[in-house]
């Protein structure tokens, strides 16, 4: 039996057991079990608890060895919060004021999880912003995503419209997805870009995950609980 990534997809070729893993439903197109790139990491779990023996040919990230070139002493907050994402398994939200230093978390969860990060920001100011953030902070190559950009790398930054309109072709590509200004994601076209992909490890940045409409609560299945949430009084004094 094979795992194998499909246009932002997951299939389970010549699965023959009892019952496929949750998230899965059959495609009688292709006679094989379907289901969204988000649920890679539950789907593994299911598959190795059940001892189930298959072939996984989806992921196609990297295990990198990123260094950042300065490595200030991180804030109180910041500390706290990448030790909340990691005992949330690497998945999930960290809500900070804006100007509080979120993009430093972001760093420090790159080089927690050493694997192939995607980046996703709402403009292409931010999607700049980033891309010079991360060229200054490792010494590897950083690609883009938008704004007539079309580079791929282990470090890549991308709009969230590129990743809406790429994830198909490149969802199995990162291992970590940033999602900066996350209360955009739950809309519903850009929630595709985290349905297509099969990233296990996920993070949310916001100052502000509510959605009038409601629809932030989906950010638990797209990326993960809120990890973290600091307001600007409890913040008083960290600068």
């Amino acid at each position: 039996m094979r795992l194998t990534f499909e246009e932002g997809t997951l299939l389970l070729r010549d699965y023959v057991g009892p019952d496929a893993p949750p998230a899965f439903v059959w495609d009688a197109r292709v006679d094989h079990w379907r289901a969204q790139a988000h649920f890679y990491r539950e789907s593994i779990e299911h598959l190795k608890r059940h001892e189930v023996a298959f072939k996984n040919t989806a992921p196609r990230y990297n295990t990198l060895s990123l260094q950042l070139r300065t490595a200030p002493e991180p804030h109180p907050h910041q500390a706290e919060s990448i030790a909340a994402w990691q005992q949330h398994g690497c998945r999930g939200v960290v809500v900070l004021p804006t100007g509080t230093g979120k993009s430093q978390v972001a760093l420090m969860a790159m080089v927690e999880v050493q694997r192939s990060t995607l980046v996703v920001a709402p403009t292409i100011d931010l999607m700049n912003q980033w891309y010079d953030l991360l060229t200054r902070s490792f010494a590897v190559e950083v690609g883009l995503l938008g704004g007539g950009y079309h580079e791929l790398a282990d470090l890549t930054v991308a709009t969230y419209d590129s990743a809406y309109m790429q994830m198909d072709r490149y969802g199995n590509r990162f291992g970590l997805i940033v999602f900066d200004e996350v209360h955009h994601l739950p809309g519903e076209m850009y929630s595709h870009a985290a349905e297509m992909c099969l990233a296990p490890y996920r993070l949310g940045l916001t100052a502000t995950p509510e959605r009038d409409e409601g629809r932030h609560v989906l950010l638990d299945t797209l990326v993960g609980p809120v990890a973290y949430e600091r307001g600007i009084r409890a913040l008083t004094g960290e600068y």
